[in-house]
């Protein structure tokens, strides 16, 4: 993302644990551009960020807040941090936690969504470009490990571009994982 097109955040005033948001548009930080945030997803549901009509995601996020145990162990994950297939949505999920999904859209953006394969357990998954086109962002959707108690045993590893500019990499530690790269031929 180019130097004109990075958001500034002024003060989102996002509540989690137990109180409903409603979706709605966050910022414009540029003429062109929207962020748009979901409601809050109920206890390990999906939040989806849908964008305006007429436009494509170019990239997004979450915020959240995950399932602790009493002594403070880990007992959740972000299993999902991605755009959807049609290019006009961003998802967030964790597994057992509230989340909340934010959409950076663009107008007309000519962009495609690429899935890659799921990845063996522990593996890589790349999802690659088509011809003509470059990486513009990315994300991921998997399943993590968990101990019988819940207790996570796995982690996000990679969430990346390639360093050649054509495709988009995630990895877990264990469990299996797609991703999905954003591709524009602008």
């Amino acid at each position: 993302m180019n130097t004109k097109n990075r958001l500034i955040w002024t003060a989102a005033g996002l509540v989690l644990g137990g109180v409903a948001a409603s979706a709605a548009t966050v910022h414009a930080a540029a003429p062109d551009i929207t962020v748009v945030k979901s409601a809050i997803s109920a206890p390990g549901g999906e939040a989806v960020a849908k964008c305006p009509s007429g436009s494509k995601v170019i990239g997004g996020g979450y915020q959240g807040n995950g399932a602790f145990a009493n002594g403070g162990t880990v007992y959740d994950m972000v299993e999902a941090n991605t755009p959807t297939s049609d290019g006009q949505r961003w998802g967030a999920k964790f597994h057992s936690g509230r989340v909340v999904a934010y959409a950076i859209c663009k107008p007309g953006a000519p962009i495609t969504v690429v899935k890659s394969a799921t990845s063996a357990p522990g593996g890589e998954a790349v999802a690659k470009c088509p011809s003509g086109s470059k990486v513009i962002g990315g994300g991921y959707q998997g399943n993590g490990a968990f101990a019988n108690g819940g207790t996570a045993y796995d982690m996000v590893e990679a969430n990346t571009p390639t360093s050649d500019g054509q495709r988009w990499g995630a990895k877990f530690h264990s469990g299996r994982v797609v991703a999905y790269a954003i591709c524009s031929t602008a």
